[in-house]
């Protein structure tokens, strides 16, 4: 088990007049493995949930439990951030160093591995997420594509081989073809690397696309969780709470709206055009 969190809560300010609560007894289990889409509007406990996960934060209440530490005051809590990788959002404007290389060499130095090693790791997470190593080694990062800076951010992390990896809107402010690319490279990492993959984003067609389970907050509470076709089926009670869902649920919504029997929860597009084809042949009207 990766995660698990037994009503899980946390104040900010306590015993003062600005105590917020920000979560309220949460209760969850992430599996190793999983790719899990955490959504909610803003201010709904996502950021403050997530650091909670690699001891940013820790419980004011509650238990949990990370890869098989207790996160809580008094625990050495390193052993946990190198094994828990969080990627915060536009993480391009951390970097600092001078080169490529010796950004994503960076946490790996503080450590203290071997050269050799920290050599093999720069090349490995440089490649995994779509750099070439020897092109871009000693190139500033600051002279890079935005979409190149914000993978070499990442890499930074991956290099760390962490066994799970939070990612806080990995697509804020990419072109359309970027936010593919970048998609595309952190699917293959995870099924590569068997790693737990958390993705906290605003974007639903980011979410449907990536991710095997979704959690909903809501006021600090998991309002809802299941599978992504699960979730954005219910579209109104997601715009209750300030969500939306991808425009081809929406559009399948509407039909249904209209009495044309479609599933509402399919995500594909080529799925949605066979069933929409396979209705129009059955002689049911136009759509």
């Amino acid at each position: 088990m990766s995660i698990i969190a037994v009503n899980l809560t946390h104040v900010y300010s306590p015993d003062t007049p600005w105590t917020t609560k920000a979560l309220d007894q949460v209760n969850l289990e992430i599996q190793d493995g999983e790719v899990i889409g955490l959504i909610g509007h803003t201010g709904s406990g996502k950021s403050t949930l997530v650091q909670h996960f690699n001891g940013l934060l820790k419980p004011t209440a509650g238990t949990l439990h990370v890869q098989g530490i207790e996160v809580t005051k008094g625990v050495n809590l390193r052993p946990l951030r190198q094994k828990v990788g969080l990627v915060f959002q536009y993480p391009e404007h951390q970097l600092f160093e001078e080169n490529v290389a010796l950004d994503v060499a960076f946490g790996l130095k503080n450590i203290g591995l071997p050269r050799e090693e920290i050599q093999q790791r720069v090349e490995q997470a440089l490649s995994a997420v779509g750099i070439d190593y020897q092109r871009f080694k000693d190139r500033s990062p600051f002279e890079l594509s935005g979409g190149q800076m914000r993978r070499v951010a990442i890499a930074g992390v991956l290099a760390m081989e962490p066994e799970v990896l939070i990612l806080d809107e990995p697509t804020a402010g990419l072109d359309p073809h970027t936010r593919k690319d970048l998609l595309e490279h952190l699917r293959r990492v995870q099924k590569e690397r068997g790693i737990t993959l958390i993705i906290v984003s605003h974007s639903m067609d980011d979410i449907a696309a990536m991710v095997n389970r979704i959690l909903v907050m809501d006021k600090g509470k998991i309002a809802a969780q299941g599978s992504p076709g699960e979730i954005f089926s219910q579209g109104e009670k997601l715009r209750r709470i300030g969500l939306d869902v991808p425009p081809l649920t929406q559009l399948l919504l509407a039909l249904r709206a209209r009495g044309i029997d479609l599933p509402a929860d399919i995500l594909d597009l080529e799925e949605a055009r066979a069933a929409i084809g396979r209705w129009l042949r059955g002689g049911k009207g136009n759509v």
